[in-house]
């Protein structure tokens, strides 16, 4: 890793070396060796002292850079784990709503279980501690928690509306029926929003921390 503080060390090195050297060729000129050795012995002096403060100026300031970066590499390795995560609940999402998985004329309990031991809920734990990870790493509070929660949450209304949906006549046309087709409608529509939010807050985040 080059250091940044380098050109202008040496820069500083030359210009105290040329102004000695000069004011010692012209002391030299005056036929006053005495004065010139002492000029030289101070310039050595101070040379070597201002070298050794910039040289542990740059250290201090290199090994910032790498703890930076360490912490940066720490950071983009949880922002890519939480969006793997992520991916993993939105492919078991369409599984589990869209899929085989869901079978009409199960009881609730035995179908959600409020997601209990369901793929759905396995992965939106998952997601949740990554989300801690990630919280931790980019010290932000429950932020990223938060909207593995929101998920979590819209997930469990839809489990419930599903039910519903699934126990009711689809050709009776009653304001019942109606009112669930709607909500559920909604909470697809939410659950679709908070996903593609989550997943754009992820991008910023990776593109803030590259």
């Amino acid at each position: 890793m080059k250091n940044p503080y380098a050109p202008a060390f040496w820069c500083v090195l030359f210009a105290l070396v040329l102004l000695s050297a000069a004011y010692f060729y012209g002391v030299m000129l005056a036929h006053q060796l005495d004065k010139a050795m002492v000029f030289l012995d101070s310039a050595c002096l101070v040379i070597g002292t201002l070298s050794i403060g910039v040289v542990a100026w740059a250290s201090y300031q290199n090994q910032r850079i790498k703890k930076k970066l360490l912490e940066q590499g720490k950071t983009r390795v949880a922002i890519w784990d939480t969006k793997v995560a992520l991916r993993r609940v939105e492919t078991v999402f369409d599984r589990y709503f869209w899929g085989s998985y869901w079978q009409p004329g199960r009881t609730f309990q035995e179908v959600m279980g409020d997601l209990t031991g369901t793929p759905l809920e396995k992965s939106l734990e998952v997601l949740k501690k990554q989300c801690v990870a990630l919280d931790h790493q980019v010290a932000e509070g429950r932020h990223w928690l938060n909207n593995a929660r929101e998920l979590s949450d819209v997930a469990t209304q839809m489990a419930r509306e599903r039910y519903q949906l699934d126990f009711c006549d689809p050709k009776a046309d009653t304001p019942g029926n109606a009112v669930i087709h709607r909500e559920f409608e909604v909470l697809v529509y939410t659950w679709t929003a908070r996903l593609k939010s989550f997943d754009h807050q992820l991008d910023e985040i990776e593109l803030e921390y590259s």
